[in-house]
């Protein structure tokens, strides 16, 4: 038994911010083109404190030859078949000893000071069921085209129901959250990270905390956003939610998914990413605007 399903934790107040030690896992498989840079970005954060810990899923295509490359910078790596992301998700948190964990997949980017302003958010909101979560930089590598992609406590209540209301992969939560809640379920396949924050929501006792700054980068274009999954996103997220509101509108928000992911799909085939980016914005500066609305 780990400690994280052993003990509640104690939340020390740390002497300096460098004594706070951030866990890192990347979850890989088959990704040789990307991993490296997603390690690289770790391993060059500002931040020294770091643990961290790569979960392969025993890759064939040559992406362990790259991550051996940089064992000296790695707390663990474990290469083995699981049973999805969620469930090498899982085998990371259980090996993590931070203070706080992040979750960052091979492909995706920490600005260089990103787990520094980590640090920083922790020690200025020491409390055991913690989740700090910031602004990211979206990007598609073929394209060029990027945006920043911000959320806010007030889209964490307006989106909760709608689907993943915040930034996963710049996201940090403590083990405490972790051990009251639970870890990912590794029953789904796409909606693992919305079935966490939605449960860790409705626990009423985690504290969220959201920041402007920019803690991660995340490509375009990963499994949640592809259109031929579309149908189990929303069946999954129709899961998630059955126990929290009726049937009729839980049917409606599923099918939402569904018309937004085709209509995004669509556009990209028509006129390219670059409408796509368009909306995106369009749909960021509107949660802004409402936001600001809804300000008490």
């Amino acid at each position: 038994m780990n400690r994280i399903t052993q003990n509640k934790l104690s939340v020390p107040r740390p002497s300096e911010l460098t004594d706070i030690l951030i866990s890192v896992v990347t979850v890989v498989f088959n990704s040789k083109d990307l991993i490296e840079k997603t390690i690289q970005s770790v391993i060059r954060q500002s931040h020294p404190n770091i643990e961290y810990i790569i979960i392969d899923g025993g890759s064939t295509d040559g992406t362990q030859a790259i991550v051996k490359q940089y064992q000296a910078h790695l707390s663990h790596l474990v290469s083995e078949s699981d049973r999805g992301i969620y469930d090498a998700m899982n085998k990371g948190i259980e090996l993590a000893q931070g203070q706080i964990i992040g979750i960052l997949n091979s492909g995706d980017l920490y600005p260089p000071d990103a787990l520094k302003t980590v640090a920083q958010l922790y020690a200025e909101n020491l409390h055991e069921f913690l989740i700090i979560t910031g602004a990211m930089n979206r990007f598609d590598a073929d394209t060029g085209v990027e945006f920043v992609q911000q959320r806010s406590l007030q889209d964490l209540h307006r989106r909760i129901n709608l689907g993943m209301p915040i930034n996963h992969p710049a996201t940090f939560v403590t083990p405490g959250v972790y051990q009251m809640v639970g870890c990912f379920n590794p029953e789904f396949k796409i909606c693992g990270d919305y079935d966490f924050i939605y449960r860790a929501y409705h626990s009423q006792t985690v504290k969220f905390i959201f920041s402007d700054r920019l803690l991660a980068c995340m490509s375009m274009g990963g499994m949640s956003e592809q259109h031929s999954h579309l149908w189990v996103r929303a069946r999954e997220a129709m899961r998630i939610r059955q126990h929290s509101i009726n049937r009729s509108l839980n049917t409606i928000f599923a099918l939402r998914i569904v018309v937004i992911g085709y209509i995004k799909y669509l556009l990209t085939a028509v006129a390219g990413q670059k409408a796509v980016l368009a909306r995106h914005i369009l749909e960021q500066k509107t949660s802004n605007l409402k936001n600001i609305v809804n300000k008490p």
